[in-house]
């Protein structure tokens, strides 16, 4: 636990507070149509996925990540959100080097992909990610869709 978080897998029990947290980052970081595709991504996850829970137990972040059977080697990080009222409190940073931590894990990780909006593509690229393209309105009106990526080194791998 770290100032007072603590990060563990997610559990189906997590699903109520996962989605209130997508609730919470609409319209601003999703739009609506996306809650029931998370919806189905939660009841059938891919990969890993974590929660960070505060020090009263509630969920204040979830994100995780999958192998993209498309290219080998790449991991996408999945989902990623904290409470918007918890915004710029450090749990984003958090909640990033535990996702990326456990993509490194796979010695297979050649790179660490993600898709995200031009209003979150500042936060990823402090840890290293580069915008590779960007889609005007990719996910609805005024939300542009911007792919992102990682290359991984073997000094980076531990």
């Amino acid at each position: 636990m770290k100032h007072g978080v603590d990060i563990r897998p997610y559990s189906a029990a997590d699903l109520d507070a996962c989605l209130a947290i997508f609730d919470t980052n609409v319209p601003r970081y999703f739009i609506p149509a996306e809650r029931a595709p998370y919806r189905a991504f939660l009841e059938a996850l891919p990969g890993p996925y974590l929660v960070l829970t505060d020090a009263s137990g509630t969920v204040v972040a979830c994100g995780g990540h999958a192998a993209n059977p498309d290219e080998p080697g790449r991991a996408d990080l999945c989902w990623g959100m904290v409470r918007q009222e918890k915004h710029r409190r450090g749990l984003g940073r958090q909640l990033i080097h535990a996702r990326i931590d456990a993509a490194k894990r796979d010695p297979s990780v050649r790179v660490i992909a993600l898709n995200t909006s031009q209003h979150t593509t500042g936060f990823y690229e402090r840890f290293g990610f580069r915008v590779t393209d960007v889609e005007p309105d990719g996910y609805g009106p005024g939300l542009d869709r911007c792919e992102m990526r990682l290359e991984l080194n073997r000094a980076e791998r531990r």
